[in-house]
C-alpha cells in the first residue's frame, strides 16, 4: 500500500515518505530515497511495536506498552470492556459509548490516539519523511482519536520534523488488491 500511495497518491513527488495504518493492527511503510525500505529482516516499519508506555499493557509480541497493545481495535475494545465492566460490548458499541460521552470509553480512545501520535512522531524523528499518510479501517473513529494523535505528534516531534504534515486518507478496501498489483508490476519491471 505504501508503494501504491507513493506512486499514485499523496506520496507522488516525494523521496522520503511514510504511510501509517491504524485499525486491527498498527503498521507503517517507509520510502527513503524513492525506495521502499524492507529492512534486513523484512520488518522495517513495524511502528505498532514501538514501545511508547513502559507501564502499558503487554503486547502479543511479548513487549510492554507497544503502540499496537494500546491502539489496535482489539486493545481499545479490551480497555473499554475492562473499564466499563461491559464484557458484552463489541467495537461498534465501544465507539458508540465514546461518542455518547462515556468517560471510560472516551479515555480508551484518548490513550490510543496518544500512543499513535507518539509512534508517528518517533517514526518521523527517525526517518524524516516529507509527508505521512494515515489510513486504515481505524479512520472511521478519527473523530475520537484525531485530536490526541495530532497533539501527541506535535509534542513529540523534534524541531523541524514537526513540519512534516500528517495527511488523513481514507482508502477503500480494494486499494489492498491494487497494492498487490503494484508490487507485481514493480517486480516485473525493476
Amino acid at each position: 500500500m505504501t508503494v501504491t500511495e507513493h506512486w499514485f497518491g499523496e506520496g507522488i513527488g516525494t523521496e522520503y515518505f511514510a504511510l501509517v495504518t491504524i485499525g486491527a493492527g498498527i503498521g507503517s511503510g517507509i520510502v527513503i530515497n524513492d525506495q521502499l525500505v524492507a529492512g534486513a529482516y523484512g520488518v522495517a516499519g513495524e511502528m505498532g511495536h514501538i514501545s511508547v508506555d513502559p507501564a502499558g499493557p503487554r503486547c502479543h509480541c511479548g513487549t510492554v506498552g507497544c503502540v499496537e497493545a494500546i491502539a489496535s481495535t482489539k486493545a481499545i475494545l479490551d480497555s473499554v470492556r475492562r473499564d466499563t465492566g461491559r464484557s458484552d460490548l463489541d467495537f461498534d458499541g465501544a465507539v458508540r459509548l465514546a461518542r455518547e460521552g462515556d468517560r471510560a470509553a472516551w479515555g480508551a480512545f484518548a490513550r490510543a490516539g496518544h500512543a499513535i501520535g507518539v509512534g508517528i512522531a518517533n517514526l518521523v524523528n527517525l526517518v524524516g519523511p516529507e509527508r505521512v499518510v494515515v489510513t486504515g479501517e481505524g479512520l472511521d473513529t478519527y473523530d475520537l482519536l484525531g485530536v490526541h494523535i495530532t497533539e501527541a505528534y506535535a509534542a513529540h516531534c523534534f524541531k523541524a520534523a514537526a513540519r512534516c504534515p500528517l495527511v488523513l486518507r481514507p482508502l477503500p478496501w480494494e486499494v489492498w488488491a491494487r497494492s498487490a498489483a503494484v508490487i507485481g508490476i514493480q517486480a516485473l519491471f525493476p
